[in-house]
């Protein structure tokens, strides 16, 4: 794509998952790496928004209103030279397209069921000459001053943070319980209910960034399901042990040094590169649910095996 030097990039994440706007961090900073002279506007929901209120990357930050997402995509585009877009919804690609707008709004284009959806993205931009080469895991901008604060809600020692919760119930683990009693010894608090474990005060996104970015500093340990808690950890440097049981860790999983354990990857109701039209995702209920419950998938999942790849991520432990 022959694009002129704009003076105003707009990225569209209206995905409407705190995931999702993270799995597209790397195409904000690669767009502000490939035009370094132009406003880059980023258009997306809150809360997730939040997280990119101190990027030095981003010049604005723009908040759509869930159910008034062409609105704001129609007022935004008023000043933008150059679009890329994660999402095709909300009429996105025939607004564009009525402005005359050059960029990109089809990221999702004939995906393989083997490349991580942000080297993806970041593929496709290449290719169309809006950034360069290579790739670079997403990373969350935090003030050291948040982060000191944040240090203070975590327990003594190198701690491991559990996050047992997941915006949806075929993404649950059912065997926290046994991972807190392998783990022994070493501290542990969780982020919201599900493991029993003490939880970390309430707070809000960034507080919640901040500790994980803590966590970071102190050597411990994430461990989570495919979630946006557990995107948030790593893209702030946390180690992260993630679980991922109707996403394919091949597709969804956390960049390096994350170690992403796949359960039941024969599951027959699985597609990689369709899951919105997985059984399980859109009756969200597991058809291969086995009595001791819990999705099937994510039932596959070993305590031992989550055990072992924390105390291999511990530095106190692993050394």
């Amino acid at each position: 794509m022959a694009v002129r030097e704009p003076a105003d990039v707009l990225v569209i994440d209206l995905l409407g998952g705190l995931g999702d706007l993270v799995m597209a961090l790397p195409v904000v900073h690669g767009l502000a790496e490939r035009f370094p002279g132009a406003a880059l506007r980023v258009l997306t929901h809150d809360p997730g928004a939040t997280l990119l209120d101190t990027d030095p990357a981003v010049t604005e930050v723009l908040r759509a209103e869930k159910g008034r997402e062409r609105e704001a995509v129609d007022a935004a585009l008023d000043r933008t030279d150059l679009l890329v877009s994660t999402t095709r919804l909300h009429g996105i690609p025939d607004l564009v397209a009525e402005r005359g707008i050059p960029g990109v709004t089809n990221l999702w284009r004939s995906p393989p069921p083997d490349e991580p959806v942000s080297r993806r993205y970041v593929r496709i931009l290449a290719e169309e000459g809006l950034v360069a080469p290579g790739y670079r895991p997403p990373r969350i901008h935090l003030t050291g001053a948040e982060v000191a604060e944040a240090e203070a809600d975590l327990p003594a020692g190198v701690p491991v943070v559990l996050v047992p919760g997941a915006g949806m119930a075929v993404k649950l683990w059912p065997h926290w319980a046994e991972l807190v009693d392998l783990l022994g010894t070493v501290p542990v608090v969780a982020v919201g209910e599900g493991a029993p474990v003490p939880q970390l005060p309430a707070t809000d996104l960034r507080g919640l960034a901040a500790r994980f970015a803590a966590v970071a500093r102190r050597g411990g340990v994430v461990v989570g399901g495919d979630t946006g808690p557990a995107r948030v950890a790593a893209a702030v440097g946390a180690r992260t042990v993630g679980l991922f049981g109707p996403t394919l860790a091949a597709r969804y999983g956390l960049d390096d040094p994350a170690t992403n354990l796949q359960g039941l990857p024969g599951c027959p109701h699985r597609r990689p590169t369709a899951i919105t039209e997985q059984v399980c995702w859109w009756e969200a209920r597991c058809p291969l649910t086995p009595p001791a419950g819990g999705p099937a998938c994510m039932a596959d999942i070993p305590p031992a095996a989550v055990a072992a790849a924390v105390r291999a991520a511990l530095p106190v432990l692993s050394a």
